[in-house]
């Protein structure tokens, strides 16, 4: 997970560390990990933040077009 843009989410909600942490029910200091890229979101997580920022994971992980482009390699094949 990009730590820019999960720091550009929590910030663009008017949200500090504590507050997500408290929606993740971790400690701030393990969510600053998350945020900092020295730990990784589980899977339950990534939807919670999803939730609360309102985006997509493709957006917390700053893909875009990707999908697409792996379906037409599959429609190739």
């Amino acid at each position: 997970m990009s730590k820019l843009l999960l720091k550009d989410y929590r910030v663009k909600n008017g949200l500090f560390q504590r507050e997500v942490a408290d929606v993740l029910k971790v400690t701030q200091a393990q969510y600053h990990r998350i945020e900092s890229g020295k730990s990784l979101a589980n899977s339950a997580q990534i939807l919670q933040l999803c939730e609360l920022f309102r985006c997509t994971p493709n957006d917390l992980f700053g893909i875009h077009g990707t999908y697409i482009v792996a379906m037409d390699e599959l429609d190739q094949d």
